[in-house]
């Protein structure tokens, strides 16, 4: 049985172990970011003081046996009324929250409920408030702010929390004892390092014996790290992690050139990330999805979402084919 420990949140998260789960002879823990503070999350988090579910809602649904009968119902978005732009995961986490009084027993009664396979884990139980100065002086407050910002043209002097904010200690345990950690994909700024940064993640990292792996984004985000290229994102997470990852997956697969279009005309040149590296510790692998992404009009942040995405099953393949 190899213990495999996925580090993210969001959709990158939702697809890496919607993939890994039909493994039979894995065990996954999913460690999520807690900094989310938008769209639905964001003020359910504000109204009713609860840590925010959107990125354990995923990984939970990602894990799950009827993955799309119940992606579906935790995905729901309602349309109208004082509920409108809410999906019913993020208010069923709350509300589990609210009646076992963690955030972490609600994800355990959650996980059985959905009959998971693995673990959902928050990275912390401690009100993560997402923080980034920026070159001039200017500091960002809050991950949905850092989200919607440009800070490649302005420069980033640091990436932290307002707060004191500590590793949870079955986070840190599951990255102790992995055989196996995969960091990513997902949003570098808002979904990535904000695992990392965490207090005592560092130290969790330097007693694990487990290979890391980086699977290496699709396409880069618009003011966060445009033109960025493959080494780009093994150097910010090295730097973060304090030591070399084992392996780099990177996509070989070519993309449709109506998809490569339709992100340039809306973001210019430099979405795509190419490779630069010639390194033993880059995999070379077709892990591109070719099912068409659908949006509803109830999703106030859709025209953020991404349309060029990993295939789950290939992307899980190419992972657990390594030694």
């Amino acid at each position: 049985m190899k213990n495999i420990v996925t580090i993210g949140g969001g959709t990158g998260s939702y697809t890496l172990l919607c993939g890994l789960k039909k493994y039979e002879d894995t065990s996954i823990t999913a460690i999520v970011s807690m900094a989310d503070d938008g769209g639905s999350t964001g003020r359910l988090r504000d109204e009713l003081g609860v840590l925010p579910a959107g990125d354990v809602r995923q990984c939970l649904v990602g894990l799950s046996e009827n993955t799309e009968t119940i992606r579906t119902l935790m995905n729901y978005r309602f349309e109208e009324g004082g509920l409108k732009g809410h999906s019913f995961g993020n208010m069923f986490l709350a509300a589990l929250e609210k009646v076992t009084g963690s955030f972490t027993a609600g994800v355990e009664v959650a996980s059985d409920i959905l009959k998971i396979k693995g673990k959902v884990i928050p990275v912390t139980e401690d009100v993560a408030n997402l923080m980034m100065e920026l070159t001039d002086g200017n500091i960002l407050i809050g991950e949905n702010s850092i989200n919607h910002a440009d800070i490649q043209t302005k420069g980033i002097t640091s990436l932290y929390f307002q707060n004191n904010v500590r590793i949870n200690p079955h986070a840190s345990e599951a990255i102790e004892r992995a055989d196996t950690i995969i960091i990513g994909p997902g949003n570098i700024y808002c979904s990535i390092l904000p695992n990392l940064i965490t207090e005592g993640f560092k130290e969790a990292i330097a007693k694990t014996g487990a290979t890391i792996i980086l699977p290496i984004n699709l396409t880069n985000k618009k003011d966060h790290t445009h033109s960025w290229k493959v080494s780009t994102y093994v150097q910010t997470i090295e730097k973060e992690l304090g030591r070399k990852v084992d392996y780099i997956i990177v996509n070989n697969q070519q993309i449709e050139t109506e998809l490569i279009e339709h992100y340039t005309s809306k973001e210019g040149d430099g979405v795509l990330v190419y490779n630069d590296m010639e390194d033993s510790r880059i995999i070379l692998s077709p892990i591109l999805s070719e099912e068409k992404t659908t949006q509803t009009g109830a999703d106030a942040i859709a025209h953020t979402r991404s349309f060029i995405r990993h295939d789950s099953d290939k992307l899980a393949q190419a992972i657990l084919s390594l030694p």
